[in-house]
This record gives C-alpha cells, sequence and structure tokens, in this order.
C-alpha cells in the first residue's frame, strides 16, 4: 500500500483533494469511534480531557481527507 504523505505537493499541482483507502479510513473511523466511547465512560475528569483532545485531533485529520474512492 503505497504512503501518501498529508501535506503532498502533488495534491496542491493537480488541485487533487487528499484521499485515503476505504480500509484505512474505516480503522481510523473506528479507532475514532472507540476513542469516544472510552471517553464518554471515563470517570477521570483529567483523562476524559486528554481523551477529547485525542478525538477532536483525530476528527480534524479525519476531515482533511475525501471519503474513500468508491464511497457512496
Amino acid at each position: 500500500m503505497p504512503v501518501i504523505p498529508f501535506d503532498s505537493p502533488m495534491n496542491h499541482l493537480n488541485n487533487t483533494p487528499p484521499h485515503i483507502d476505504y480500509e484505512s479510513h474505516w480503522l481510523l473511523l473506528a479507532i475514532q469511534s472507540d476513542f469516544i466511547r472510552f471517553r464518554s465512560g471515563e470517570q477521570d475528569n483529567q483523562r476524559a480531557i486528554e481523551l477529547r483532545k485525542i478525538t477532536t485531533r483525530l476528527s480534524s485529520a479525519l476531515a482533511r481527507f475525501e471519503p474513500p474512492k468508491g464511497a457512496a
């Protein structure tokens, strides 16, 4: 599986929006879902805050990519 840099100069030259393969996109969404579930059940306020930071950053990273090729 080829690695596509997040800030690839080719994306800017070709006006191609960033994209990710279907399996990787699905795995990242599953990880995000798990983090949100853990955050919701976290009793320790400091840990919940840290999990919120992680889920926010992961959401931002996922928002940079278009839906996987072939997705409806």
